[in-house]
């Protein structure tokens, strides 16, 4: 698959294009890690980010007819129009920084782990329940159930219960994120 990153373009793969992601990823802790990375393989990241990010469920309207072809849908998500977030309007003109944010943030961290959506090889130890293992006396640990789901739930897309964090991203442009947030009552005494 071709990397394309036109905004709601009828064969677009990614959500954000290289030079973006390079401006995006330039302004965080994580610039050196992005900047060691070759074109191809941040375009690759990138597709995989949007890709897995693409498969969420989101507030708003897909933009229609595609923006390169007025026979075609527009292939991702996004853009999308008739939502906004924290007073950011989503327009089929313009990529919210929020979802542009996630994807280079999601990007890298797929480009480190490959298998963090997907699953580890069973040589890494990281597939299934089991936490630690020992060969002398036999000793195994397991996972709590739903460990690293609390804040999402265990019935939350992978993506998101792989990468919480990406709720505080996408925040409410994401149709499950108010599903899944807590209040917290405090009393003064």
């Amino acid at each position: 698959m071709a990397f394309d990153a036109t905004l709601g373009g009828s064969k677009a793969t990614s959500y954000v294009s290289v030079a973006r992601a390079d401006e995006i990823m330039d302004d965080t802790f994580k610039a050196e890690a992005w900047d060691a990375l070759t074109d191809a393989q941040k375009q690759t990241a990138l597709m995989a980010a949007t890709s897995a990010l693409n498969a969420l469920k989101w507030n708003g309207d897909k933009c229609s007819p595609s923006s390169d072809d007025d026979d075609l849908e527009q292939a991702l998500q996004w853009p999308r129009d008739e939502t906004s977030c924290q007073g950011i309007a989503a327009t089929c003109s313009l990529m919210p920084l929020p979802i542009e944010t996630a994807t280079c943030q999601l990007a890298l961290q797929l480009h480190d782990n490959p298998n963090s959506i997907i699953g580890g090889s069973p040589e890494s130890g990281t597939t299934g329940p089991v936490k630690r293992q020992k060969l002398g006396d036999l000793e195994q640990e397991f996972f709590e159930p739903g460990s690293g789901t609390e804040k999402v739930g265990s019935s939350a897309p992978i993506v998101i219960q792989k990468f919480p964090w990406l709720l505080d991203m996408i925040g409410c442009f994401y149709d499950g994120a108010s599903s899944n947030t807590r209040l917290l009552l405090r009393v003064r005494s």
